[in-house]
């Protein structure tokens, strides 16, 4: 029997073998497959591609939110059950190639709530899978290392978007040739290959977590998660500060995914571009926020998480702002590309790093339970967005759309207010 690696989040550090690099960089290879889907189908395609079906964005948006929210309700749970069984990889590749096959199919489909059907299933394995991927953050790591290597994952992630993206405008020329009715048909069957393909390293090298809490099996041991998930539930007013970091997160993804969402369709109806131009712009977004993730990684380690996360999301709150009152795309692109850059990045880097950071190291797969559910059940802002939208405003071209992108700026700077009065242990210790 092949013996299991321990947890290292807790070793102390010894220079630069400190890091088992190798296993590491799988780790955070799996941020650069799953940054592929995040880009060419949430960001970009589907939103673009449904509407030609129905001529409206709400469909899409609220097919959005019912995914997220079918997968935050199993993550809880989820979380909890991978501290107890030592499955955690497992379940994550299962999630994987799930959500690959069914984005695939999209590019078959030929009716739209067959689209929204596959959409839902590839988008709810996408997002139940996160909390299975950032549970085996500490058995890749020590401690001390966890913002450099969460950072890499994040860079890397975007990375993957900027070695996608011009991928896909070659597959999407090629095809528009053909004189397709809907040319970005193609461009799911890319993203689902090269999700799996960029999966793998994770998949070969990346240990198996260990069972912090073995003990029973099958339907006795659900039930008992369930009841270790009513107890963690009720315990957490008690616990001030990871209950305001769960809350200001929620608060702040639930803006993040509304504005990641609605990339597309903003560019394309409020500025005029065409879909390949709004592809091809991500680009330098992506390559600025490579930069900016590895470097909101260092800073998590030399100044602390917390600090971090709130330059993050001052500079996120100027990114939205300037974005929805933009007269020209170049005030818009330069405004998405470095403080939105950055912002989006480093929220992510600095996220992972405080979580654990406030959190028992046995527990980390229950809180990040909850903390993806709160990612998940961020659905506030992209209903709002999805509504708003499709609304004409009396005076403001495209302004249904400026609406709905300003309203993210309520929910992040309540989520930042949250952030600001979390008291870390090492802050509280001294």
């Amino acid at each position: 029997m092949t013996e299991r690696p321990e947890d290292v989040s807790d070793l102390p550090a010894s220079g630069a073998d400190a890091v088992p690099w190798g296993r590491a960089l799988s780790w955070a290879f799996y941020d650069f497959a799953n940054t592929i889907y995040s880009a060419l189908v949430v960001s970009y395609a589907i939103a673009l591609h449904v509407k030609e079906f129905t001529g409206v964005e709400k469909f899409t948006f609220l097919t959005m939110a019912a995914s997220l929210l079918a997968s935050g309700l199993v993550l809880p749970l989820a979380g909890e059950l991978t501290d107890r069984t030592g499955r955690t990889k497992r379940c994550l590749v299962a999630l994987t190639i799930a959500t690959c096959a069914a984005c695939a199919a999209i590019s078959a489909a030929r009716t739209a709530w067959v689209i929204l059907g596959l959409f839902f299933v590839a988008n709810f394995g996408y997002n139940a899978s996160l909390t299975f991927y950032d549970s085996l953050l500490p058995t890749v790591t020590p401690r001390r290392s966890l913002g450099l290597v969460s950072g890499i994952g994040v860079g890397l992630g975007y990375a993957g978007v900027a070695f996608a993206l011009p991928l896909g405008d070659v597959v999407v020329r090629a095809y528009r040739a053909r004189g397709p009715e809907h040319e970005l048909a193609p461009l799911f069957a890319v993203a689902g290959g090269l999700f799996l393909c960029f999966s793998l390293p994770l998949f070969v090298w990346v240990p198996e977590k260990a069972a912090s809490k073995p003990g029973a099996a099958g339907a006795r041991l659900v039930a008992l998660a369930a009841r270790r998930v009513a107890v963690t539930l009720r315990a957490l007013p008690r616990h001030r500060s990871v209950l305001l970091f769960l809350i200001g997160n929620f608060l702040c993804v639930d803006a993040l995914n509304a504005c990641i969402f609605a990339y597309a369709p903003y560019v394309v109806n409020v500025f005029g571009l065409t879909k390949r131009a709004a592809l091809l712009w991500m680009i330098p977004f992506s390559l600025g926020a490579f930069g900016l993730g590895a470097i909101g990684g260092r800073l998590c380690d030399a100044f602390g998480s917390r600090f971090t996360l709130l330059s993050a999301g001052i500079c996120m709150l100027g990114a939205i702002v300037l974005c929805s009152v933009a007269g020209s795309f170049a005030v818009f692109m330069v405004a998405f590309v470095l403080l939105g850059g950055y912002g989006l990045a480093t929220t992510w880097v600095a996220g992972r790093k405080m979580l654990v950071e406030l959190v028992p190291s046995g527990q980390v797969g229950k809180f990040f339970g909850l903390y993806n559910l709160g990612h998940k059940l961020s659905m506030i802002g992209m209903v709002a967005f999805g509504l708003l939208a499709d609304l004409s405003i009396a005076g403001i071209q495209a302004g249904g759309y400026r609406v709905g992108l300003l309203v993210q700026v309520v929910l992040f700077t309540v989520g930042m207010m949250c952030i600001y009065k979390v008291e870390m242990p090492r802050e509280t210790d001294g």
